[in-house]
């Protein structure tokens, strides 16, 4: 049996894509948690709408029939907790998108727009909260 062996080109084999790109792409650092930040910041004010009906159920649940019994914080705290939790990835992300991209990149820009969107929305949040001067989102 003689010496047999894969034959050699001469030229490379063809490519797909567009031409001077690398099979997997150059991503920008920072890209990801950037539009991860974008993404949690847009999903605060859907999640209000997840956590209302748990919410009403506790608030009806925990409300004295008169007087107060200590409980009324429990409404504001199922209400906040997811939009909290994503308000706080969104700017967790922002922040790790901000750091670590070049400045102008995409990572970089969707990182910024994430960290003025949450401040945006917790200003929508609690603004009617504090014009009445209490916090009791359902009292």
């Amino acid at each position: 049996m003689s010496d047999q062996r894969a034959p050699e080109y001469l030229e490379p084999p063809p490519r797909y894509g567009p031409p001077g790109k690398s099979f997997g792409g150059q991503r920008q650092r920072g890209s990801g948690p950037g539009v991860a930040s974008i993404v949690c910041a847009v999903l605060v004010m859907p999640s209000m709408m997840i956590t209302i009906m748990p919410t009403m159920l506790i608030a009806l649940f925990t409300r004295p029939d008169t007087g107060s019994n200590g409980k009324e914080w429990m409404a504001n705290f199922v209400f906040l907790s997811l939009p909290v939790l994503l308000g706080l990835l969104a700017l967790t992300f922002g922040l790790v998108a901000f750091r670590r991209s070049p400045r102008g990149s995409n990572g970089w820009s969707a990182g910024v727009a994430g960290l003025i969107v949450v401040p945006v929305e917790a200003v929508i949040i609690f603004l009617p909260a504090i014009q009445r001067g209490q916090f009791d989102v359902f009292y």
